[in-house]
């Protein structure tokens, strides 16, 4: 008998099961190809920083007053090429000027007033000398005559013994015997006179010697504190240098000046202000700051590196190429810092400076997809956690 549904019917005996069995097995394919690859395939993972720049390998040098003062001259603008040692800035120094003038003044007066002194040393150690010679020469004469005193003494006295016999036989008056006795007496009173002489002379020798030496000795003294006084001076001197040239800013090294504040002539700057830096000439390097977590146990000497230039888009001008060189191990303001060694500049290198910042990335591991999202995974319920316990 006739059907309402005669064209499905045909449509349906005509169709078989090969395009579904094609479809199953193409997805199938395309599964097992996604499985080999989300498991036995290897990416790149990489450590991201925002805050890389390139540097030069010698650190800028800042430049900062050493004292407080006013500024007399300024001679710091940006980018201005310098010396090792250039003045930059000249802070006012005339107190200590004068202070240095003063000491230099006393300084020339000392070695003067020093020789007139070792000249009268020396002529108060030739007086004493001779006045030494001359008391022995007194001494000497003053034992001649005691000598002569005592000689006479001895020869009275034995005329008064002689005299002495003869008055007692008769043939000497008795008076001639007192008178010769008188002169005995007279003469050995004479020699210990000249005894007592002699040990004055002696004690007068021996005062005036002390007398020299004590005036010898102050003199002495007197020459050391003068010569005292040249040292301290020759130091104060020094000093006063040294306070001077720190009113003298100079260049620490050659190179250009890469930052400068605005200086104006009779302005005053304090101690420690930051008036610019230097930065010397030399090879870059780049270096950025990554998260503690990212760097610590991460990123080591030799990885592999890219730094993309901020102000230089990279699809016009590449990338810098770069290693690993050095990573800190202590951290600073919650980063740590990390060093690169370009490995070549782009084709636009004449444009590579000190200061041009960036971002770079570093090649840490190669992982598969799966143990990278199973990783992720694991940071996300880590995360999570400490919020489904701060609901409980």
């Amino acid at each position: 008998m006739p059907t309402s549904f005669s064209r499905t019917t045909r449509s349906l005996s005509n169709d078989t099961s090969g395009y579904a069995l094609l479809s199953w097995l193409l997805a199938g394919l395309f599964l097992g190809a996604w499985l080999l690859w989300f498991f036995f395939a290897e990416i790149t993972v990489y450590e991201v920083s925002s805050e890389a720049r390139l540097e030069v390998e010698r650190t800028a040098h800042p430049v900062a007053a050493l004292i407080a003062g006013r500024i007399i001259s300024a001679q710091l603008h940006l980018d201005q090429p310098v010396e090792k040692g250039d003045v930059l800035v000249e802070l006012d120094a005339g107190s200590e000027k004068l202070r240095l003038q003063e000491e230099e003044s006393r300084l020339r007066a000392l070695p003067p007033q020093i020789t007139s002194l070792q000249k009268e040393i020396a002529t108060q150690e030739l007086a004493g000398d001779e006045d030494h010679q001359a008391a022995l020469a007194a001494a000497q004469a003053a034992r001649a005559r005691h000598h002569e005193a005592i000689t006479a003494a001895n020869f009275a006295k034995d005329h008064e013994r002689r005299l002495s016999k003869l008055s007692a036989s008769g043939r000497v008056p008795l008076i001639d015997v007192l008178r010769v006795r008188a002169e005995a007496h007279k003469m050995r009173a004479a020699a210990d006179a000249l005894s007592s002489e002699i040990r004055r002379v002696e004690m007068d020798a021996r005062t005036r010697a002390h007398q020299k030496q004590a005036e010898v000795e102050q003199l002495k003294r007197t020459a050391a504190t003068l010569q005292a006084q040249v040292f301290t001076t020759e130091a104060t001197i020094a000093r006063l240098k040294q306070d001077i040239e720190k009113h003298v800013i100079r260049s620490p090294v050659t190179g250009r000046v890469g930052d400068v504040v605005s200086l104006q002539e009779g302005s005053y700057v304090g101690e420690g202000d930051k008036l610019g830096s230097i930065v010397p000439a030399g090879a870059l390097r780049i270096v950025a700051d990554f998260a503690p977590a990212s760097v610590l146990g991460r990123i080591h000497s030799g990885q592999l590196s890219r730094m993309r230039l901020d102000g230089f888009p990279w699809v016009q001008y590449g990338m810098i190429k770069a290693k690993v060189n050095r990573v800190a191990t202590e951290i600073r303001d919650n980063r740590v810092r990390v060093e690169f060694s370009p490995e070549s500049l782009t084709a636009s290198s004449l444009l590579m400076q000190h200061g041009l910042p960036g971002s770079i990335e570093v090649d840490v591991e190669r992982i598969s997809p799966a143990v990278l999202t199973l990783r992720a995974a694991g940071q996300a319920l880590s995360s999570a956690t400490p919020q489904v316990v701060a609901a409980r």
